[in-house]
């Protein structure tokens, strides 16, 4: 029966195979010609033949290679660029210009000079959102979370959620609300309410890396440090909320709501967004480190490596597939894995990964700055002064008008931990626009003429405070440490003195022992265990328990790999003394071993 089956199915795709034959042959007859499209929408004449289409589209794939392996070669060109003015500063005495205010100015540079060229560089000089939120942000942010001083995070989380949440709403309301006044007037270009207010929830998004990489070199207090910090990394999910949700709701029939509906359909969304995507990524992060306590690949850091990198990248892209917020996903289970998976792999792998995402980070933001900086000369320019002018306004008065009272409410709210005049002043100078408000901007779905308005707005908003706001920066904090003089800063000034170097600013280097002597918290158990009844059983369900000889197995190893790199590098007699001097120090590498 199954034969006969078979039979009959291949029969009747014969004579379909038959029936189409000859119904081309009649149209070729008749001189009908049907034409169809390649892989890259291009018309292919069907009488043309087969060898012919096929040589077609090779020739298509090869012009498409050439252009991406330009556009690969020309991003690997700037970027190599990018690091030696880095490398530059660092070893210079040029200590005011924040690196990402170098980068952007060499991006406008190599802008301007392509601008000059025969060639059409605009599609590989532009910045495309997708690869911004899809592959160069996610790394920022989970390399963030994996190096946050988790215990003085969460023990001002309270004015950082306050901050990062009311703080922005507060922004975005104050600039929508003046921007669609201003335009009523005639004073600015006019935009629909719904349009303001999602111009204003895209340029709420701080980003203070400039600012956070004087703060580290000036070493001020870690307060400030922790408050800048944690605003900017929950103040990009919160502002990606608000901007969708007004574009959402400027479209029938959510246009037709009232006021108050609105607000209340705002808050929900943003809620149930931040509250599940927080709810995912400690999800995917207590998985990895149930999965790297039950399977020892301490042997094979190779795929110990590989499985952490995937872990990491997880919870962004299910979150942004699920429509949550992928940066509050990948934040939330960077600290998690930094504070559980981290105990359960080897000392190897604990420091190849953090090295390997500290450069990748890096590498995005140079990307992302560079990228800002080109874009001058990428995009046309509808340069509207008034609205640029309002704009700079409007984000240093909404600055102070969200600072000022949450830094009041929270210090009657909170009496052992205040926050003086002088880092409220500081707080409202660190508010820097950066990479996420103009990738945010590309995602607007608005009219050419008014995204063409935007677009220059912002450019011209992020080119003002990363010049003004964090070139100034440090002479702006030696003013106020003059003007609000305590012991604590007094101290600090005596100790810089002493110390010898130049004072650095690139936010690559090394943050975890900046002023770690007067803010880090202080913990009387040296073997730093959970001082809570939770704390200890989340340990026990998600921490592997080494025991003594794999704990010497670990130092072993790793005095192995240390010694071996000492033995390459000691060349010379001098330089064999040195490192005889230095091999006492490997016997403490249990200081990561026993992590």
């Amino acid at each position: 029966m199954k034969v006969l089956f078979a039979v009959g199915i291949s029969l009747v795709l014969f004579f379909v195979r038959i029936q189409s034959s000859s119904n081309s042959v009649v149209e070729s007859e008749m001189g009908f010609s049907q034409n169809k499209t390649n892989a890259f929408g291009d018309l292919i004449d069907a009488n043309t033949s087969s060898i012919e289409q096929h040589g077609a589209a090779i020739v298509g794939n090869e012009a498409e290679e050439k252009r991406r392996s330009l556009a690969i070669f020309f991003i690997l060109f700037v970027l190599v660029l990018a690091i030696l003015v880095v490398h530059v500063l660092i070893i210079s005495e040029v200590h005011f210009i924040p690196e990402s205010l170098a980068i952007v100015i060499l991006g406008a540079i190599v802008g301007s000079i392509l601008s000059y060229s025969e060639h059409d560089w605009s599609e590989i000089e532009a910045l495309s959102p997708d690869v911004f939120f899809l592959v160069l942000l996610p790394p920022i942010i989970f390399e963030n979370a994996y190096n946050l001083n988790k215990g003085y995070f969460f023990s001002n989380i309270g004015p950082i959620l306050s901050f990062a949440i009311v703080g922005t709403a507060i922004s975005a309301l104050v600039i929508g609300f003046s921007l669609y006044v201003l335009g009523q007037a005639d004073l600015i270009y006019e935009f629909s309410i719904f349009e303001c207010f999602a111009f204003a929830s895209t340029i709420s998004a701080v980003d203070p890396v400039a600012t956070l990489a004087i703060f580290q070199a000036v070493k001020v207090e870690g307060l400030l440090y922790m408050l800048v910090f944690g605003e900017s990394m929950l103040n990009d999910a919160v502002s990606i909320v608000f901007a969708a949700t007004a574009i959402r709701h400027s479209r029938p029939p959510l246009n037709n709501l009232g006021a108050t509906e609105i607000m209340r359909s705002v808050s929900l969304t943003f809620l149930t967004m931040f509250t599940l995507s927080a709810l995912l990524g400690l999800g995917i992060g207590l998985l990895s480190a149930l999965l790297f306590k039950h399977i020892d690949l301490r042997k094979t850091p190779s795929l110990e490596f590989a499985l952490l990198l995937v872990f990491a990248y997880i919870p962004y892209g299910f979150a942004e597939a699920v429509s949550l917020s992928g940066i509050m996903a990948i934040l939330f289970c960077g600290i998690t894995m930094s504070q559980y998976t981290q105990q359960n792999i080897s000392p190897v792998t604990q420091i190849t990964f953090r090295q390997t995402f500290r450069t990748i980070s890096f590498v995005a933001e140079t990307s992302t700055f560079a990228y800002i900086g080109m874009a001058f000369f990428t995009i046309k320019l509808n340069f509207q002064p008034s609205l640029i002018f309002w704009s700079i306004v409007l984000c240093l008065v909404s600055r102070a008008l969200n600072i000022f009272p949450i830094s009041y409410a929270v210090n009657k709210c909170r009496r052992e931990v205040q926050i003086s005049m002088k880092n409220q002043i500081v707080l409202w100078f660190s508010g820097m626009r950066g990479a996420v408000c103009f990738a945010l901007v590309l995602y607007m779905e608005v009219e050419k003429e008014k995204k063409s308005v935007i677009l220059t707005t912002t450019l011209f908003l992020i080119l003002f405070t990363t010049l003004f706001l964090g070139g100034t920066v440090m002479p702006f904090i030696t003013f106020i440490n003059k003007c609000y003089p305590d012991e604590r800063t007094r101290r600090r000034r005596r100790r810089m003195r002493k110390e010898k170097g130049a004072v650095i600013m690139s936010k690559t280097q090394e943050m975890a022992t900046f002023g770690s002597d007067e803010w880090t918290p202080k913990r009387s158990d040296p073997t730093n265990k959970p001082s809570t009844a939770a704390g200890r059983i989340m340990e026990q369900l998600f921490v592997r328990r080494f025991t003594a000889s794999e704990r010497q197995e670990n130092r072993e190893k790793l005095t192995a790999m240390t010694r071996k790199v000492l033995d390459n590098d000691c060349g010379s007699e001098s330089e064999v003394d040195e490192c005889a001097v230095a091999t006492p120090l490997l016997e403490s590498v249990d200081v990561v071993s026993e992590a």
